[in-house]
């Protein structure tokens, strides 16, 4: 299955995406995950504020819960996270709080590409992947195309080329 989107005018229906994704996540993991984002924000993606998602972490406070709760809560239950992202100080907020956890250099790596300008998210069983930064003006204003994409020869060799190209 193939699903494009464009932003702005689908920025809501590509937050549920990168929700349902994420969620599907908590539940059944995968056992690695990629995210390249040349710029990466601690954007909020799920909205616990009635603590809808207490049965999926009952730790999480009734408040919206960030990229970075959200993927060190997936890293807890195992996944090995990839991310790939530039040195930038718009970067800075989002890696300090992923490098302040004990599951860095365990269960979530960073690299760092000066040049790096890819963007996506790859699971064991999809991939999201497109013009979008994982950032508020990505995902809410900025002119975007995004693809999700869910075929398991394409996700299969997508995760060994990126496995061969980080030699991980």
């Amino acid at each position: 299955m193939n699903r494009d989107l464009i932003a702005p005018a689908q920025s809501q229906s590509i937050l549920e995406l990168i929700q349902s994704v994420l969620t599907l996540e908590l539940i059944s993991p995968s056992k690695r995950i990629w995210l390249g984002s040349a710029w990466i924000s601690d954007i909020p993606i799920l909205d616990n504020e009635s603590l809808a998602f207490s049965d999926l972490e009952p730790s999480w406070l009734a408040q919206k819960i960030s990229l970075s709760t959200l993927l060190l809560t997936i890293a807890q239950r195992g996944t090995e996270i990839i991310i790939i992202t530039r040195k930038s100080d718009d970067n800075k907020y989002f890696m300090d709080k992923i490098k302040n956890s004990e599951l860095y250099n365990k269960n979530i790596k960073i690299i760092i590409r000066d040049n790096f300008h890819e963007k996506g998210l790859l699971g064991e069983d999809y991939e999201l992947f497109g013009t979008m930064n994982f950032t508020f003006n990505g995902i809410n204003s900025n002119d975007e195309h995004i693809v999700y994409r869910s075929d398991k020869a394409i996700i299969a060799e997508r995760q060994i080329s990126m496995s061969n190209k980080y030699d991980i």
